[in-house]
């Protein structure tokens, strides 16, 4: 057999056994152990196999939950109320088609959203008449619920580096309302130097391995898992993070957020702006509204992070909720 036959074969061997009986990636599952505490590991796996439940917000800009509820239950949707955010609500799986069909979701007076998602926004509190930014926006919904928040008054500058999303970016802005939003097709990783010291608040939902969104029922999610995509991820999100905080106007606010387990997408991150940042950057302690939580770890593998760390938020997964990072920084005047 050739080298170059003996390598293929390799290879391919390799890609047979990378996934467990389980149909998580192994080395997934073994990071797994050193990331979750003990007493949240094993519902977190049961999570991978979970049917969601299907969470949504209301827009506020078109009208109230009251008259929402009115006519999603008119269709046989019975939405649940959430005790932390007034305009959330959730329902059971069976229900997802109907909701998405809805014309209160096709013609923007919802937007069915994660309730990850949902928590980041409420966390980052945009206010009226700030100028704020979304520096990785696409498709849009923390963009609108920012601007719901800010009740169409200020700014809102969005960014995204794909021309197809951007469009779809838009578009949806148009839908749900947005009247103080502008769409940008740029790297993000050039904002800060293009904006230095501009925003009040900056939200990044960095792009990421997407650990959260891998369901045992969809194969396909666990494909492209890899530790080599972690670290690519990692270096753009390094970039990413440095240049909202460049952007970040002095006592300004920002979140980074992600949805992967890995802590080289996370505390490494946020531990290298601080190391760069130095005292310039604060991290803000995050008041979680349930239980499902767990601080920012303290190290990982070889590295340890600064003390500070433990500020940062992770989410852990449920029937309800998708797994989820957050740090909330803010900028020293």
């Amino acid at each position: 057999m050739s080298k170059r036959s003996k390598s293929r074969k390799t290879k391919t061997n390799l890609d047979a056994e990378r996934l467990t009986p389980s149909g998580l990636p192994a080395d997934f599952l073994v990071r797994l152990e050193t990331i979750v505490d003990d007493t949240w590991r094993e519902s977190v796996l049961r999570s991978f196999e979970a049917a969601k439940k299907t969470s949504f917000r209301v827009n506020t800009l078109f009208t109230e939950p009251g008259e929402v509820l009115t006519e999603l239950q008119e269709l046989g949707v019975v939405p649940q109320a959430l005790a932390w955010c007034a305009n959330a609500f959730w329902v059971e799986p069976e229900a997802r088609d109907l909701l998405t069909h809805s014309t209160a979701a096709t013609e923007g007076r919802i937007y069915i959203q994660g309730l990850s998602s949902i928590l980041a926004t409420l966390i980052l509190d945009p206010q009226p008449g700030e100028w704020n930014l979304d520096l990785a926006a696409a498709p849009g919904g923390k963009s609108s619920h920012m601007v719901c928040r800010m009740k169409n008054q200020g700014k809102l500058s969005v960014v995204e580096p794909i021309r197809k999303r951007m469009y779809r970016l838009a578009d949806n802005l148009k839908r749900m309302g947005s009247e103080i939003s502008k769409t940008y097709l740029m790297d993000g990783r050039k904002a800060g130097q293009k904006v230095p010291d501009r925003f009040d608040r900056v939200m990044l939902d960095a792009p990421c391995s997407s650990e959260a969104r891998m369901r045992l029922s969809d194969p396909d999610s666990c494909k492209y898992w890899s530790l080599r995509k972690i670290r690519e991820q990692s270096r753009k999100q390094t970039g990413l993070i440095a240049s909202a905080f460049q952007a970040l106007q002095p006592g300004g606010t920002m979140l980074y957020c992600t949805c992967s387990f890995a802590p080289e997408e996370n505390e490494a991150v946020v531990n290298a702006l601080l190391s760069q940042s130095g005292e310039r950057a604060e991290l803000l302690e995050i008041e979680m509204p349930f239980s499902h939580w767990q601080p920012g770890l303290q190290s990982f593998a070889d590295q340890n992070f600064e003390p500070a760390i433990t500020h940062c938020r992770r989410i852990l997964p449920n029937e309800h909720f998708d797994a989820f990072f957050m740090a909330k920084i803010r900028k020293a005047f």
